[in-house]
C-alpha cells in the first residue's frame, strides 16, 4: 500500500540502517524523544538492524558509553500506557509503529526490551514488519538497498510455492550509490515487471518469527528454519554422528 521508499545499507553484510529519532507516544506532536543524544552537532545517528529473526524492539539499556544523555529503555518505561505508538526516524522519514503491533494481546505484554551489554544500536524486529513492507536488495553485495512501504494487510502469504508475475518498483540504484543513506530515503522512479518470481509459504508463529521449509542435501532433507535477516548465516540442526569423519574430528567431544 503506498510507494515503496528505498535507503542504502551502512554495511556490506548487515542489513544496518541509521536511526535518527525514536519517538513515543499518542500522537507525533505530543510524543517524547527516545533518542537524546548528548552532541547534535555531528548529525547523530544508532545503527540499527532490520531483524526479521528478532521478535520486538530492542532499544538500548543504558546511555551508550555516554553518547546519549538518556537511558531509552528506562524512558519507555516510565512512560509506558496503553495505545501509545513509536515513530522511527530512517532516512529522513518517519516510521509509525502502533500500539497493535508492539503489544501482545494474546499474552499480554509488551515486545520491547532493553539491548544486551555492549551492544551499540537497535534492533528493529518483527513489529516494524508487522505494519510495513520490507524489501531487501542484494543485487549489488557491496551495498546492499532497503526499501519499506506501507503493509497491505489483507494480504495472505501463499500457502504452497509457485511462480508470479508482478509489477515491482525498483531502487534508484545509481543515484543511491551516491549518497549516504542514513540521511535520505528516495522513492522509485521507474518500475520493472519481473516474472517467475518465487512466493513460498511461511509460517508466523504468534505473529513473532518467521518460518519456512526448506530442502538440504542429496537426497534432501526437509529442515523447518527461521527467515532471520539479522543473521550472515545459513544454519540448520544436525547430529554429530551422521556428520563425516573429517568434521566430525573438528569438533569439541561435548558437542552430539
Amino acid at each position: 500500500v503506498g510507494e515503496m521508499w528505498y535507503t542504502p545499507c551502512l554495511s556490506e553484510n548487515d542489513f544496518i540502517v541509521g536511526v535518527t529519532s525514536l519517538r513515543f507516544g499518542h500522537n507525533f506532536g505530543e510524543s517524547e524523544q527516545l533518542l537524546k543524544f548528548d552532541d547534535q552537532a555531528d548529525e547523530p545517528y544508532l545503527p540499527s538492524i532490520m531483524d526479521s529473526g528478532t521478535s520486538c524492539l530492542v532499544m538500548p539499556g543504558d546511555t551508550l558509553g555516554g553518547k546519549l544523555s538518556n537511558v531509552p529503555f528506562n524512558d519507555f518505561t516510565n512512560l509506558w500506557e496503553e495505545g501509545k505508538s513509536f515513530w522511527v526516524e530512517i532516512g529522513g522519514r518517519q516510521w509509525q509503529v502502533p500500539f497493535t503491533s508492539w503489544f501482545l494481546a494474546r499474552t499480554n505484554q509488551t515486545c520491547v526490551q532493553p539491548s544486551p551489554p555492549g551492544m551499540q544500536g537497535l534492533l528493529i524486529g518483527d513489529v516494524f514488519f508487522r505494519s510495513f513492507m520490507v524489501e531487501f536488495d542484494m543485487t549489488q553485495r557491496e551495498r546492499p538497498i532497503i526499501g519499506m512501504a506501507p503493509l497491505n494487510l489483507k494480504y495472505a502469504p501463499v500457502q504452497t510455492a509457485e511462480l508470479g508475475s508482478f509489477e515491482l518498483h525498483h531502487a534508484p540504484i545509481t543515484k543511491l550509490q551516491l549518497l549516504r543513506g542514513e540521511e535520505t530515503m528516495f522513492p522509485a522512479e521507474h518500475t520493472e515487471r519481473l516474472t517467475q518470481v518465487d512466493q513460498i509459504p511461511i509460517f508466523n508463529k504468534k505473529g513473532t518469527q518467521y518460518f519456512m521449509d526448506v530442502g538440504v542435501g542429496t537426497p534432501k532433507q526437509k529442515f523447518t528454519v527461521i527467515f532471520d535477516t539479522g543473521s550472515a548465516v545459513f544454519g540448520v540442526f544436525v547430529s554429530k554422528h551422521d556428520l563425516p569423519m573429517a568434521i566430525k574430528a573438528e569438533l569439541p567431544d561435548s558437542v552430539m
